[in-house]
Order: C-alpha cells, then structure tokens, then sequence
C-alpha cells in the first residue's frame, strides 16, 4: 500500500506551521523537509515548488469560500425569483455560520491574511470583497435597482462598503479573538451594517 498521501499530509501539516510562523515569503522548504525527516528535493517529489505546496496547506479554505457565499446567498431568494428581507436576526445567524467555518480554518485564515505576500494568495482579502460585492449587485439587481425611485449605485461604492465589511468581520482573526469574543462583537457590526443596507434596500423596496 503507497505511503505517498501520508507523506504528504505530514508535509502539509508541517509546511502549515511554517507558514503560519513565517509567512509565505519568509518559509523555508529547507526547514519544512528537516522537520519531516526528508531532503529538500524529496519535497519536490510531492509539490512542484513553495507555491504549490502553500495552494495545498491552504486549500481548505480558499477552495470553500466561494460555495459558503453561493450558499448564504441563495437563502435571500425565493422560489418564484423573488428576494427575500434582510433581518438583523438572518444576518446574525449568516454571520455565525461564517464563523463557525472561520474558527474551524483558524489557521490557515491566518496564514492568508497575514502570511500569504509574495504568494498567488496575496489578494485574498479582495477575493472575499469580490464575492460580497458580486452577491450584493446581484441582490440589487433583483430588487430592481436604478428601475424604482431612479436610485442608482456605483459598484466603486458598493466595493468600498463591502471592503469595510469583510474587514470588520475579519479583525478577530487578525487580532487572535476567540471564537466567543468574535461573535460577542457582531451585535455592534450587523446593527451598523444592516442598518446602512436596510436604508438603501428599503427604498427600493418601497412601491
């Protein structure tokens, strides 16, 4: 029976620490393989390089987020294409869900945001931004948005918004909160945020 997938998983789980101590930039394949028990060039064997090996530690979660978005989107539409109201109470039990999956991927959250210069993660933080913006337009759009009252959004703004979101909800992560902690500061989050949309959601809600 082949060793290889227990090989890997070893030099995963140590190149996880790597670059949850060093980063991405700083990690050292050299100290990752003498922690496994192989040489550098067996390391090769398995991943074609740093990067390679850093796309599988933070597989996870960079292969996951985009369906945890579709997922909770999906919730604010109904079976005959119409949308459904954003609640304080929905928000809260979305965002906890986040979490959930967040704390579950602490570390390689971690690794991502603050870890991953110099990889093809770099921009992680704007791929969040982007699947908020892209579910938000899309709500938007259903709504009727720029057809009721002649309002209209430039997405610039809706990105701008949605970035200070994303980095609200993010900080615990930066700041090594508990799980707990993170979700006592919620309250104070969705009644900022969910107050501002439902503002803007309830114009063009409005006949």
């Amino acid at each position: 029976m082949s060793t290889k997938p227990h090989v890997q998983d070893r030099i995963i789980q140590t190149a996880k620490q790597e670059f949850l101590l060093h980063g991405f930039k700083d990690a050292s394949l050299r100290r990752i393989a003498s922690a496994v028990g192989m040489t550098t060039g067996a390391i090769y064997t398995h991943f074609a390089g740093k990067q390679a090996l850093f796309d599988s530690v933070v597989a996870p979660v960079t292969e996951k987020v985009g369906d945890i978005f579709s997922e909770l989107s999906k919730a604010y539409y109904s079976e005959d294409d119409g949308v459904c109201e954003i609640t304080y109470k929905k928000t809260i039990e979305d965002l906890t869900v986040v979490y959930a999956f967040i704390y579950r991927n602490l570390d390689l959250f971690r690794i991502l945001l603050l870890g991953a210069e110099g990889s093809s993660h770099s921009d992680f933080i704007h791929v969040l931004v982007n699947h908020e913006v892209n579910h938000t337009l899309s709500y938007l759009k259903r709504l009727g948005m720029g057809k009721k009252n002649g309002m209209h959004l430039d997405p610039t703004v809706i990105h701008t918004i949605s970035e200070g979101y994303i980095n609200a909800l993010l900080e615990p992560v930066r700041h090594s909160m508990s799980q707990d902690e993170a979700l006592r500061n919620l309250d104070f989050i969705v009644t900022f945020y969910t107050g501002g949309w439902l503002n803007v959601f309830g114009k063009c809600l409005s006949p």
